[in-house]
């Protein structure tokens, strides 16, 4: 029994360790959607092995190894299609008691601008998923710029979907979004008092699909360039491209599940403090050269890449010119299972 065990959590301790080693050099990209669904092979070698070994010494860890990569890959594979009961569809759902925000959606028939090609997947995506009831929904959110808001704060709580954000607008901000299932609501406030001014964008409750990795919803978002923004992005699932290089960024905070993120910072200010807490997800994060760098990161399992980077400390690390640079910005990661690359340009 205790030979068992042992090789149970050897076994698990080396395949772990393997697979996070070619990860860390970038010698292995698994596509986990096409392995999982196999795990009952495990369970078959584990009866095979069984059959033909019978009593052996050390046959019964191998076997017991198998069976508990088996139950595992069957609970994560069973978890995957939880989300959906329609075979290569994934459903988010997600509940918010906050009822007091403003609407601020239109529908919008007409708009055939640039995203041709992403209305015919989600006409095909209607077609096939589309119930009695549902119907797209093309959104229009702004708000204008005033000329006393010096400092801004942008909250986004997108659930599930593909979410970017770029450029500039003359608006304090701006955001066009498509669903096929549920809508987007925003809210903007202002304060006189501290020149300020606060801007949500969030999905209504409803149950998100993804169709074979295409996500049918979809945000693109403007800031305006002059205010100093505080922004908090919240991503449950689905892409990320944020692309702050021309915006004022105080403080970044990023909070994602599963997702691809990749955000791309500026030297607009003196110091810059980003925060991400990050589940199973990719995250990449590109600061200019110029600018020097401190990262402190926590959590186990985590595969990273952090390019112009020296340890230090324990999770802690600089780049050279961190001491001697003007403007500076200072990353704390914490996730468990993801990857982190650090890109400097």
């Amino acid at each position: 029994m205790k030979n068992s065990r042992g090789i149970v959590w050897g076994g698990l301790l080396v395949i772990l360790g393997v697979i996070w080693l070619l990860r860390s050099m970038n010698l292995l990209n698994i596509d986990w959607d096409l392995v999982l669904p196999y795990w009952p092979v495990l369970l078959i070698l584990a009866g095979a092995i069984l059959m033909a070994a019978g009593r052996e010494r050390g046959s019964g860890g191998i076997v017991a190894l198998l069976i508990t990569l088996a139950v595992f890959g069957g609970v994560v594979n069973k978890t995957h299609q939880a989300f959906d009961n329609h075979g290569d569809n994934w459903h988010f759902g997600w509940d918010d008691d906050d009822d007091d925000h403003e609407y601020g959606y239109h529908h919008d028939d007409d708009d055939n601008d640039d995203d041709d090609g992403d209305d015919e997947k989600d006409s095909d995506y209607q077609k096939e998923h589309w119930k009695e009831g549902d119907h797209p929904i093309n959104g229009s959110y702004n708000h204008e710029m005033e000329d006393f808001i010096q400092k801004a704060n942008f909250n986004l709580e997108g659930g599930a979907g593909s979410f970017s954000l770029n450029g500039n607008t003359a608006k304090l901000f701006e955001a066009a979004t498509t669903s096929t299932i549920v809508g987007f609501k925003s809210n903007t406030s202002v304060n006189k008092l501290d020149n300020s001014a606060s801007v949500t964008l969030k999905m209504e409750d409803g149950n998100v699909k993804i169709k074979n990795g295409e996500v049918s919803n979809q945000a693109k978002i403007q800031l305006n360039e002059k205010p100093i923004w505080n922004v908090d992005l919240g991503i449950g699932a689905g892409k990320g491209d944020f692309d702050f290089s021309n915006y004022k960024v105080e403080k970044l905070k990023v909070s994602t599940g599963v997702a691809d993120m990749d955000i791309r910072v500026g030297d607009k200010l003196p110091v810059a403090i980003i925060e991400i807490e990050a589940g199973v997800a990719s995250v990449t994060l590109e600061i200019p050269e110029s600018v020097g760098c401190e990262m402190r990161m926590d959590g186990a399992l985590n595969a990273k890449n952090i390019e112009g980077l020296s340890k230090i400390g324990d999770g802690h690390y600089r780049s050279s010119n961190f001491d001697t640079a003007t403007k500076k910005v200072i990353v704390h990661y914490e996730g468990g299972l993801t990857s982190i690359n650090i890109k400097r340009y």
